[in-house]
């Protein structure tokens, strides 16, 4: 083979090497994988057996063996909103400002800087639903200044 031979040769192969790798981005496109789904969605359950439910747009509540209740704005005295979204650890230790062995125990249980949460405005009361972990959720109640605890796993 001539040297002018071998110069087109490579050139060729160049040439499809670069039309090969501009098409790579586009053909990663079509396996990406979709979007996490809810971690949220799905049924709970606290330590005495009652049943927590999440979905798009609200929360069912229920105890086992009963029809569950639809968090709303007639449940709630006309006060209900529900939003899912992420806060940082000290917004949540923030919840039970004058509890403080309150904000100790949920110290312990939350050592991420950050956690997904979904939060429910109902009538005067508050909750924010602490995703800990694929499994089990840490709930700050608070109602005034009052603030409890409750754990829920994923049913």
């Amino acid at each position: 083979m001539t040297r002018v031979a071998i110069d087109r040769s490579m050139r060729c192969l160049r040439r499809a090497a670069l039309i090969a790798m501009s098409l790579l981005p586009a053909a990663c496109v079509g396996v990406l994988a979709p979007p996490p789904s809810n971690p949220f969605a799905g049924a709970w359950t606290t330590p005495d057996r009652a049943q927590v439910d999440f979905n798009d747009s609200t929360v069912l509540l229920g105890q086992v063996g009963e029809q569950p209740t639809a968090m709303s704005p007639q449940t709630c005295d006309g006060k209900f909103v529900f939003a899912y979204g992420e806060k940082p650890r000290d917004v949540l230790l923030g919840l039970t400002p004058r509890q403080p062995d309150l904000q100790r125990r949920l110290s312990g249980l939350l050592v991420q800087p950050q956690y997904p949460v979904a939060e429910v405005n109902c009538g005067d009361g508050y909750s924010a639903y602490v995703l800990v972990d694929p499994q089990n959720i840490v709930v700050v109640h608070r109602d005034g200044d009052t603030a409890g605890l409750e754990r829920l796993t994923r049913s």
